[in-house]
């Protein structure tokens, strides 16, 4: 555990961010999904359509969240 080690915070930091994932797929993401999977696809129109656009960008967000953790894991290397 480097982050023990050498008393860097970034590594914790790092980690947080990455498991932040977790309960932002569970609480923000899921009920999105529900939504989507509970939709026949001969009814899928503008409702459905909607909800896809949401569920890109409530991915994109989560995509973020990935990228910025290992953006601090890359600076905590140096």
């Amino acid at each position: 555990m480097r982050f023990l080690a050498d008393g860097d915070g970034r590594w914790l930091l790092g980690a947080v961010v990455l498991i932040a994932n977790w309960p932002y797929t569970l609480f923000g993401i899921m009920p999105t999904n529900r939504l989507l999977n509970a939709i026949d696809p001969p009814d899928a129109g503008e409702t459905s359509r909607q909800l896809i656009r949401r569920w890109g960008l409530l991915h994109a967000v989560r995509t973020g969240l990935g990228a910025f953790a290992t953006a601090i894991f890359l600076w905590a290397l140096h």
